[in-house]
């Protein structure tokens, strides 16, 4: 395999001067620059949302887990050295992937919180419709006669999955037996889902607004968090363009990874 071309090789480049961006303040201390440092890592999940740009929803999520001796040290001592694999990243750079390596638990949630998001559909990828169906959950009852019991589909390869069961998910078009959704039938090839799957996918097609950022001391009314009611301490607040209520950093960062929409703004809708 090739090497790595010359361009990405650290040392036959241009130094990077990151002592340059700590800075001191008056009494000398850097707790400035490191806020400023932390604050802007904490913005760049939502700035860099894709906005209105076609998103590739169908994914297929492969997990792969290190069962060696390794795995037995359950403390993730964090690391500033990043030791990558050449193969890995030659990889992932000729198939458009992406390749890290963790520094501690901070950093290995962001980065799966960066795969939760689906990635930029392709410009060559053609718009097609996919056939799903919405199976229920039926169960037989005990005192049914003519209830006979049945394999699922997802366990006939395990060993170590329940037999045979009264319940589950049938598929509406060869009535396969599935114990969990969603899955791909084995039998005729449909996608099964339920609308809930259907409805978180809901916000990443519309994604909510990215909130205005301001300094805080533009804010002339009490300054205090519509969400968490704390104080607002930062250098800068967001403000919802629809309802105009002022959120903190956190507060912000919460709407947008894990609610998905203005509390404010739900209130008020709902408000008689």
């Amino acid at each position: 395999m090739d090497e790595e071309p010359e361009r990405a090789k650290r040392w036959e480049g241009g130094y990077e001067r990151t002592w340059e961006v700590l800075k001191e303040d008056e009494s000398g201390s850097l707790k400035a620059t490191v806020e400023e440092i932390l604050f802007q890592s904490k913005r760049k999940r939502v700035i860099e949302s894709h906005g209105q740009v076609r998103l590739g929803m169908m994914r297929h999520l492969h997990v792969v887990i290190d069962c060696s001796r390794s795995m037995e040290d359950q403390d993730l001592k964090p690391n500033q050295i990043q030791k990558k694999i050449l193969v890995c990243t030659v990889l992932t750079r000729e198939t458009g992937g992406s390749y890290h390596v963790i520094l501690d638990e901070s950093h290995f949630k962001e980065l799966l919180m960066l795969h939760v998001k689906p990635p930029p559909a392709s410009s060559s990828s053609e718009c097609s419709l996919i056939r799903m169906g919405f199976p229920q959950h039926t169960i037989a009852s005990l005192t049914d006669q003519d209830a006979k019991p049945s394999f699922s589909m997802s366990h006939l390869d395990s060993s170590s999955a329940p037999g045979l069961s009264l319940g589950g998910y049938f598929c509406p078009q060869c009535h396969a037996k599935y114990t969990e959704l969603p899955v791909e039938c084995k039998v005729c090839g449909l996608t099964l889902v339920s609308a809930p799957h259907l409805a978180r996918s809901f916000h990443h097609l519309f994604p909510l607004q990215a909130f205005i950022e301001s300094p805080v001391e533009e804010f002339q009314e009490d300054r205090f968090c519509q969400a968490c009611q704390g104080e607002l301490k930062d250098k800068s607040i967001f403000t919802c363009p629809s309802c105009r209520s002022v959120f903190c950093v956190e507060c912000d960062l919460f709407i947008h990874d894990l609610l998905h929409c203005c509390p404010c703004c739900i209130h008020s809708q709902s408000a008689p």
